[in-house]
């Protein structure tokens, strides 16, 4: 479901949003967006444009009233936020992409700023922690959630450590290898992933073992924590 209200309210509406900052709001949780309509309404200068409950729909609505600043849950259905960020960039680099994420996780803040947000806000932190965001991206910086800042300093480092480059283990994977993780990290066996590509058993099992290996990591739990990262997955 998305709901344009440009569309909705007119040329009136079109011209006041042209002086304030369109938002455009993306959460599959309509209490949510209720809420952040409501603390957007509190503060001058905002207008929230439109706003969708899934990934998909948000990305057809985004591309036509290019919100000065999107909203964008890390969790939705139909497309993951980072995931959806991914995309945005692909077409429009500089738009600003704030993720609403409930994981303090930093490796999840760093997913998303590889993906191109520009903050990461926690689902747990104050309306005036989201407004604050909101007035960075405006203004081309980064933002993080207090609670999740130090954290995010101390896995960024973790991550340079682990690799000097300061590539992504995951942009390695070829398109196949992605592919196979997908069906991996959504609980398929090995006979079920070389059923559905037409490979053998034994390709399907080296590339798991060459996936592991780009990924660094030695266990299907780890694999599956990525691939809910990534976007690949839906979190349950």
């Amino acid at each position: 479901m998305t709901k344009s209200y440009l569309t909705e309210k007119g040329k009136g509406a079109r011209t006041q949003c042209m002086k304030n900052t369109g938002i455009f709001i993306a959460d599959d949780h309509s209490i949510l967006r209720e809420g952040i309509k409501a603390a957007l309404s509190k503060k001058t200068g905002y207008t929230v444009v439109g706003e969708s409950d899934n990934g998909v729909d948000a990305l057809k609505s985004i591309a036509s009233l290019k919100p000065d600043v999107i909203i964008m849950d890390i969790t939705m259905p139909g497309l993951n936020g980072i995931a959806a960020t991914r995309r945005i960039i692909e077409d429009t680099p500089d738009a600003k992409v704030i993720i609403l994420s409930m994981h303090r996780d930093p490796m999840y803040a760093i997913d998303a700023f590889r993906a191109g947000a520009l903050a990461y806000v926690l689902k747990e932190s104050a309306a005036e922690d989201l407004l604050q965001a909101v007035e960075k991206v405006k203004a081309g910086s980064k933002y993080a959630s207090p609670a999740v800042a130090d954290e995010l300093l101390n896995g960024v480092v973790d991550v340079i450590k682990r690799d000097k480059s300061g590539q992504d283990p995951y942009d390695l994977l070829s398109r196949r290898e992605k592919e196979i993780l997908k069906l991996v990290a959504n609980g398929a066996t090995s006979k079920k992933v070389a059923d559905q590509l037409f490979i053998s058993i034994s390709t399907v099992k080296s590339h798991r073992n060459n996936i592991m290996k780009k990924l660094k990591v030695n266990d299907m739990a780890s694999l599956v924590k990525i691939a809910i990262r990534k976007g690949i997955v839906a979190a349950d």
